[in-house]
Parts: C-alpha cells; structure tokens; sequence
C-alpha cells in the first residue's frame, strides 16, 4: 500500500473497534443528522472547521470520518 494512502474500513471493522482505545470516530454530517443517527461514540464536528484541538493528541491513534452529505 502506498504509505500516502488514507485505507478505507468497512462498517463491520468499525464496530469491531469502537471500544479501542486510539480509535476515534469523526461524524462530518450537520448537527441535526448527528442527533438522529451517528455511530455509537462518535463525536460531531464541522467538516470544514477542524482544528488540532479537535483531535487527540496521540500521532499514533486511528481517525474515522464520515459524512452521509447534505443533510
């Protein structure tokens, strides 16, 4: 795999990892859709307002985002 490559997991690898320590999950989608139906855990921000504060610090964790689109 090319190491500038961002790999792509499946729902079930997901699930499988959310209790993980190092494994966070970014929902992208508005505020309202976030209420209705997010991913167990996961925490909502603003796809184009992510700052360094937003993520943990740990260089080595996974990062999941995800977004359903307009909505």
């Amino acid at each position: 795999m090319d190491p500038h490559e961002i790999p792509a997991l499946t729902v079930h690898e997901v699930a499988a990892r959310l209790q993980d320590p190092g494994f966070h999950v970014f929902d992208a989608n508005g505020a309202a859709r976030w209420r209705r139906s997010h991913v167990p855990g996961a925490r909502n921000l603003k796809a184009y307002a992510i700052e360094a504060a937003d993520l943990p610090a740990d260089k080595e964790a996974t990062l999941v985002f995800y977004c359903a689109g307009p909505g």
